[in-house]
């Protein structure tokens, strides 16, 4: 057991400043638009099995919680992951090296998301996520730039056109849980940013940006 802790503080160590880079690279991008498109490069920890195995000293822990919310993010941000279930969420396991963590790891490292403010509990009575690459006030920002950008003030939209439509589909926000959409957009209409009414329908909300 302290062999296999040494070995990973070792490891841990060795990576930082590429972990390091990958946090910081995270944040440097957020202004990047457009979504993310390609195969995802996992950093070389993800091949280290004591990765997938938190251990009991708090500093090494912690630098694992740490690594593992830089690549939480990075992942879905590439793939524009807007939510995920802990339970199935695809990182959560290495099959190459048949490795994975288990319920009460994957618990743990959401837990350290949700401290952070990088995720938040989607509240549907499931342990599913939303995973937030940006957060929620550069949301608000990058859709209301957006609007003004594209010349979309004054058009009345939906949110459901809003994630789903194709005419959006290089947007980064293209694909987003509707549930977190619509708390963006409740953000933005307190702001007076945006006005939001019910549709036609009577099932989808529509929204015009002011």
């Amino acid at each position: 057991e302290r062999e296999r802790e040494r070995e990973t503080r070792s490891f841990l160590k060795q990576n930082q400043e590429e972990e390091e880079m990958v946090d910081s690279s995270y944040f440097m991008n957020t202004s990047t638009t457009g979504a993310a498109t390609g195969a995802f490069e996992y950093p070389k920890l993800y091949s280290f099995p004591p990765f997938f195995t938190l251990q009991p000293v708090a500093e090494t822990r912690d630098k694992q919680l740490e690594a593992w919310t830089a690549l939480v993010l990075s992942y879905a941000r590439s793939k524009n992951v807007f939510a995920f279930d802990p339970a199935t969420f695809s990182p959560f396991e290495n099959k190459a090296i048949e490795r994975s963590l288990n319920e009460t790891e994957r618990n743990a490292v959401v837990d350290y998301l949700l401290k952070k403010g990088a995720c938040e509990r989607v509240g549907d009575g499931t342990k599913k996520v939303h995973v937030l690459w940006k957060s929620i006030k550069e949301w608000e920002t990058l859709l209301v730039e957006w609007a003004h950008r594209t010349g979309r003030r004054e058009d009345v939209m939906t949110v459901d056109e809003l994630c789903t439509s194709e005419e959006f589909s290089d947007e980064d926000f293209h694909g987003m849980a509707p549930s977190l959409l619509l708390k963006i957009l409740k953000n933005l209409e307190k702001g007076k940013h945006v006005m939001l009414f019910q549709g036609s329908d009577g099932d989808d909300l529509g929204i015009k940006f002011l």
